[in-house]
């Protein structure tokens, strides 16, 4: 039994270190990593439920994968996350689905703390401070990325809202929790971040290129139809496939498109989903321990 959580273990962090460095490096993760680590982990999970004779194993790990696979996708959907980081989800899906089964994970104290939402918690506390970093970087000096900010934190209703995050902090004060009352001042940081990070993800984060420039796996900041044709969408996972590419710059030289079109980037995120596996493998619950330190 030992010696399968420790491949699964291995293999991930050869996996996700690799998807990783690619990520960090030109912004895309090859789907020879994001789809060879999954098809990896469910073999193995596969190999344990033959070894024990316990088919809920493999079914456990896939079922996982599905679920971590369309958490991921909603994050795409929402523009916030890369489709090779969606891919790379679903391997981690797998991989703690396994885990979890045989008993390797760290488990937590408070029964509403299951392991996938441990992993979720986690990647939260790991995601803000990394994006908000990110974010900071890269759209300082784009004066379109203020401006969309102003724009979001001017709404009333985004003034009542922040105001409202300062309701936890005000409680745990008033029951003399001075630690977790500190602590929960970090909501509405964390709400001005998500701003932020919306705003960027509106600016600094789409790119107006040629279309002659196009290149396999660019996604498209809006659909692009031709007729009731659509040539190229933005939810598309796989980004532009070759095909989408030749047609649209056909298109264009027809004046059926125009001539530049936006694409969109997301954050070189695949760290953070590193990270967040180490820490629920290794750690736990990132909440709990937090909270533990603080009451």
């Amino acid at each position: 039994m030992l010696l399968l959580p420790v491949l699964v273990v291995l293999a991930s962090i050869v996996f996700l270190g690799l998807a990783s460095l690619a990520d960090l490096r030109t912004g895309e993760v090859p789907d020879g990593l994001s789809y060879g680590y999954t098809v990896v982990m469910i073999l193995l999970a596969a190999y344990g439920s033959y070894t024990f004779n316990d088919t809920s194993l493999v079914t456990d790990s896939l079922i996982m994968g599905a679920c971590f696979f369309i958490a991921g996708f909603l994050m795409f959907y929402l523009g916030q996350w890369g489709g090779g980081d969606v891919k790379v989800l679903a391997g981690i899906g797998c991989a703690l689905g396994s885990l979890n089964h045989i008993g390797y994970l760290p488990q937590a104290a408070l029964s509403f703390y299951p392991y996938y939402l441990s992993y979720l918690t986690n990647l939260i506390f790991i995601a803000f401070p990394y994006a908000a970093i990110y974010g900071l970087v890269i759209g300082f000096n784009n004066p379109d990325t203020r401006k969309e900010f102003g724009a979001y934190v001017g709404k009333a209703r985004t003034k009542a809202i922040l105001i409202a995050s300062l309701s936890p902090s005000l409680l745990a004060f008033l029951v003399n929790l001075q630690k977790l009352a500190s602590f929960y001042l970090l909501l509405p940081v964390m709400l001005t971040v998500a701003l932020y990070l919306k705003a960027v993800e509106k600016t600094a984060l789409r790119q107006s290129k040629d279309v002659k420039d196009l290149r396999e796996g660019d996604v498209a900041a809006e659909d692009l139809a031709c007729g009731n044709e659509t040539i190229a969408s933005k939810r598309d996972i796989e980004g532009m496939s070759p095909d989408a590419i030749k047609k649209i710059q056909e298109l264009s030289a027809k004046g059926e498109l125009p001539g530049r079109i936006v694409i969109k980037r997301g954050i070189k995120f695949t760290l953070v989903l590193f990270l967040a596996f180490l820490t629920s493998v290794y750690l736990g619950n990132l909440v709990e321990i937090i909270t533990g330190l603080l009451i």
